[in-house]
Formats: structure tokens, sequence, C-alpha cells
């Protein structure tokens, strides 16, 4: 099996996005998700975002038709005004985060009207729950788990366990049968050590459960440095290197569409 890991970039740093592309990664994420984020992950060291609409915007003006995606709250009151201002600003793609399950997507998407693919993130064990509804409603291309919330609301202490997860991996097969791209959790440059998992284990998982598509780990910037396109093609390189490695011995669970 050959197949292309596509590689999304978190940054509101348009000469990180820039040099993102330059080197052959395939999408640069803004972050603005904010809306009861803190308050869910508090005590868990995570990442929480500073993104704002500026930032959009200085990313967008540095990058390539395509490659922009923005992750915006979780559906409320607001999310309307939120989906016509990223479009303002030229969002190729829009996230939604933590939802609960099917029809709140399928709500989001009648909110952006086709005018841009919608990428679920599901983080919650209602929207795993829901998945089968999802996917078959032929409404979204891909889906994406997010294994920090979902590892909250699953009541366990780190996300490692989902990486093998029977419930895991019965949605990354369900996506394949319906020809959906499958994507989990996030990469980080193989050669890069003392993390508390092995990234190389890491880019295993995401060969067995059929994943396309990975989130860049906070890591992989702290390891690669400035933006340097050549420090930056060398580590993706070399993600994508394991990753073929991995495939050409790794019979996956699912096999989401390239």
């Amino acid at each position: 099996m050959t197949a292309h890991l596509a590689l999304t970039l978190i940054t509101g740093d348009p000469s990180w996005a820039s040099a993102a592309v330059e080197a052959g990664i395939d999408r640069v994420l803004v972050d603005l998700e904010r809306l009861g984020k803190a308050e869910r992950q508090a005590g868990r060291h995570l990442r929480l975002s500073s993104l704002h609409w500026d930032d959009v915007a200085a990313v967008r003006a540095a990058l390539p038709a395509g490659t922009l995606m923005v992750r915006l709250d979780p559906l409320h009151d607001g999310t309307r005004a939120q989906v016509e201002r990223a479009l303002e600003l030229g969002a190729d793609r829009l996230m939604l985060p933590y939802f609960a399950g099917a029809d709140e997507i399928f709500r989001f998407c009648d909110i952006v009207a086709g005018r841009v693919p919608v990428v679920p993130l599901i983080e919650r064990l209602s929207a795993m729950r829901d998945a089968e509804r999802l996917i078959a409603g032929g409404r979204v291309e891909e889906i994406h788990v997010g294994l920090n919330d979902l590892a909250i609301d699953c009541g366990l202490d780190s996300h490692i366990p989902l990486w093998t997860s029977s419930v895991v991996a019965d949605l990354a097969a369900q996506a394949g049968r319906h020809g959906l791209r499958f994507g989990i959790g996030g990469v980080t440059d193989p050669r890069c050590d003392g993390l508390p998992v092995d990234p190389d284990w890491i880019i295993a998982q995401q060969v067995r459960l059929g994943s396309r598509s990975a989130l860049l780990g906070r890591h992989f910037r702290a390891f690669v440095g400035a933006p340097d396109p050549s420090r930056l093609t060398a580590s993706v390189e070399a993600i994508r290197a394991r990753f073929r490695a991995h495939c050409s011995v790794e019979e996956p669970v699912g096999s989401g569409s390239a």
C-alpha cells in the first residue's frame, strides 16, 4: 500500500505558513476555537490558541489557494457570523470542533451551504457513537479525530490508549468503507527524541488505522526551530519516509480516500 499523508501545520504566523507550503506541508490551520475549551481542558497543560481574525487575514495573504483551513468555535448562536467572516477572509476549509452528534454537523453544513468543504473534528463520545449516521449522511468528505478532548470525554488521563482503541479502529474502518478521508491526532519528526511517546510509533498507528491526514504537533515546531524551508522540508520528508516504510508492511484497518 502506498498513500499520501496530508500534513497540516497550526499557525497564525505568515512566515511559518509560507515556509510550510514551500516545504510540502499540505495545509495551514488557523485555530480560532475558544468557546468552552479552557474550562474543559483545565489542568491538562494543553495548547490553547491565542489566534484572532487578523491572523486569518495575515496567513491567507501568505498562502496559495486551497491551503487555508480555519477552526471555529463549537456550534453556538454566533456560528453563522463566524462562518461568514471566515469565508470573507478566504478560508478554503472550515473545521467544526467538539460537536455532540451528526445533527450539529448537518446544521453547520447548512450554514456553510457548500461554499467550502467542512471537516468535522470528533472529540466527544456522543459524536463517536453517532459517527455512522454522520459518515453515511454524505455531507462531508473527511473526518478528523481530536484525541485530547476525546480522552477527557472518555475519562482518560492520556490520549495514548485511544490509538489502539477498538472504537477508533471501527470509526476508521467505517470512513474507509464510505471513501472518506480519515485523519487522527498529530505527528512529529521521527528523529525527535525525548517525547513521552515515540513519534515512529504514532506514525505506525496512522498507517494501521488507514489515516490520510494528521496535524503537526507543537513539538514539531520546537524541533525544527525557526521557519527555515530547508529544515522544514527535511522534517516533512522524515515523517513521510517513515509513513511509507510502515505502509509497506502494515495492513490498515481503514482505507480512507487519499
